[in-house]
């Protein structure tokens, strides 16, 4: 009596696209706990505008810590801590899919140029995800020491939502379009870096792996951070507030925003601060970017070993 052989449930495609998102999942979260101090830190001097409420990087760490206590450092940091999980999962999953319509032919490994293409269309599918979890995050990240204006990341959607509708929450998606279009040089630094340090036999150790992912963000912020800091600003910018919703809430009465978009708000930076205005941030940004890019490749390439392919 012959057996007859069982089909598997999911074919090796859909094997593999399932093991990207959930590689991508736990790569956000290793991200957000690696790096969100500095993340914090980025956005507050990219958002200080001219006020100069911090002369540096170190007197905005001290400060912070000084009058908020250590934890302000994690401010916002449960929005990206499932959002990011969630962007990275969308990340990782549709690069997959990008990469298989773009280099159909399995039998010949696909090249740089086909990597960083597909690196690029890939980030302006995930800004469309990006682009509301990180308004929250920024947000929230920016609510100074007796200045408390959302309680936490629902009632910050909530607020935004009812004073400007769900679009309150993607003013910022053109600029996150341009800084996540990026990702062609995150990807392309990722795969020159991964053939420069992988081992004679092919394989990854975690320290080259981590080595690789710092190498990957270095590339993906040198090339965008113009528009991450323009992106900080639209989402971080005051909500518009009725007269009847400002003598509710005890907050300033504002009828519109103060950025109407990308242009606007690269105009108002370089008319007050110049072309510095446009590099705020940047220190924590690459402190930042080593620890948190580093751990995001080390989970993925972790689930990618223990979730077999078939």
């Amino acid at each position: 009596m012959t057996s007859t052989p069982t089909t598997p449930l999911l074919n090796k495609e859909s094997r593999d696209r399932i093991r990207n998102f959930l590689g991508g999942f736990a790569s956000g979260a290793a991200s957000t706990l690696a790096g969100h101090p500095f993340d914090t830190l980025k956005v507050r001097l990219q958002t200080e505008g001219s006020t100069g409420r911090f002369r540096g990087l170190t007197h905005c760490f001290t400060t912070t810590i000084k009058e908020e206590g250590f934890f302000a450092l994690y401010k916002g940091a449960t929005p990206p801590l499932i959002g990011m999980s969630i962007i990275n999962s969308c990340m990782f999953g549709t690069l997959n899919i990008v990469k298989s319509f773009i280099h159909p032919d399995k039998s010949k490994p696909i090249s740089l140029p086909e990597i960083m293409l597909s690196g690029a269309i890939t980030g302006w599918v995930v800004s469309f995800v990006a682009c509301p979890i990180e308004t929250v995050k920024s947000k929230l990240q920016v609510q100074y020491s007796g200045i408390k204006l959302y309680t936490g990341p629902i009632d910050c959607i909530s607020k935004v939502v009812k004073t400007q509708g769900i679009q309150g929450l993607y003013k910022a998606l053109i600029p996150t379009g341009f800084q996540r279009n990026s990702l062609w040089a995150y990807f392309g630094g990722y795969e020159m870096a991964n053939r420069y340090l992988k081992k004679e036999d092919g394989t990854m150790t975690v320290g080259r792996s981590f080595i690789a992912g710092g190498v990957a963000g270095t590339c993906f912020w040198f090339t965008n951070f113009p528009f991450d800091v323009i992106r900080s600003r639209i989402m971080t910018q005051p909500d518009i507030i009725s007269e009847t919703a400002a003598k509710e809430s005890g907050k300033p009465m504002t009828n519109q925003l103060k950025y109407s978009g990308m242009i606007d708000c690269a105009k108002k930076i370089y008319a007050i601060e110049g072309w510095k205005g446009f590099w705020k941030g940047f220190t924590p940004c690459l402190l930042r970017t080593f620890p948190a890019n580093g751990a995001t490749f080390v989970a993925y390439e972790f689930v990618m070993k223990i979730i077999p392919s078939s």
